[in-house]
């Protein structure tokens, strides 16, 4: 075997590293968004009082159907989340800003500490196999997440995959999703242009970042409605990784 293509479906995608966003890409989104939110919640709801949970689930993007994929829970990074949690701390509390934002950082701090990842994070079918498989055929394998770096690592430790040739998180560059800042510095880091970076992931944010940086872009999501909204940015859409495969030719 001495060549290797990645395949969507009939199509040859050409790339040398590709990048993979981790919520909803690698592990499926919803259980990780719901345990998260219950820990967030009900640290809010202790300070600010009961009354204050719906205000927490409306801003936060949660429903009785589930996580809005595009709202503020899944989309944004743990920064841009601190200071929206600051803001609500400071309107129902009265304390100064300043307070308000340590708070909210000790808030964030404590529902970290105290998730189950085991139990919060699930792979999606196909996520370890694709990712070992790139490896093996040579490609530049990593992760582009709006999570921090921490539970990252984390993540990939409980997928057993110990071999990503990168991490890049909010705390690696300036700006995180859809700002093109992570595919720019995957880009530098390993002396590629952007037309060889392909990023997979489930998100408009996802797929934004790459278009911004001049990358291709694989959206995967099992919801028509979304997948039909990726199409527009997106170069493939696809229902999950495992719809992602590399064909040998020797």
């Amino acid at each position: 075997m001495t060549a290797r293509t990645i395949q969507v479906g009939e199509l040859p995608v050409s790339a040398s590293v590709v990048a993979f966003d981790k919520d909803g890409t690698l592990f499926q989104a919803e259980p990780f968004w719901t345990a998260l939110n219950k820990e967030r919640k009900k640290r809010f709801v202790s300070i600010t009082g009961l009354h204050h949970g719906e205000e927490w689930d409306r801003i936060m993007g949660v429903t009785e159907d589930g996580v809005d994929h595009s709202g503020l829970l899944a989309v944004a990074s743990e920064s841009e989340e601190k200071t929206v949690i600051a803001a609500l701390l400071y309107r129902h509390t009265g304390k100064p800003w300043i307070e308000s934002l340590a708070l909210a950082e000790k808030l964030l701090a404590e529902s970290n500490h105290s998730l189950n990842i085991e139990e919060a994070f699930i792979p999606t079918p196909g996520a370890v196999s694709l990712l070992q498989e790139l490896k093996r055929a040579g490609y530049v394998v990593g992760i582009a997440t709006s999570d921090n770096k921490q539970r990252t690592n984390a993540c990939m430790k409980l997928l057993g995959f110990h071999d990503a040739d990168f991490i890049v998180t909010p705390e690696s560059v300036s700006h995180g999703k859809p700002s093109p800042d992570m595919l720019e510095k995957i880009c530098r880091d390993f002396t590629v242009p952007p037309e060889e970076v392909l990023m997979v992931g489930d998100s408009i944010v996802d797929c934004m970042m790459a278009k911004a940086a001049g990358c291709k872009s694989i959206a995967v999501n099992q919801n028509p409605e979304l997948r039909h909204d990726l199409s527009k940015l997106a170069d493939f859409t696809l229902t999950g990784v495992a719809d992602i495969l590399i064909k040998w030719e020797s």
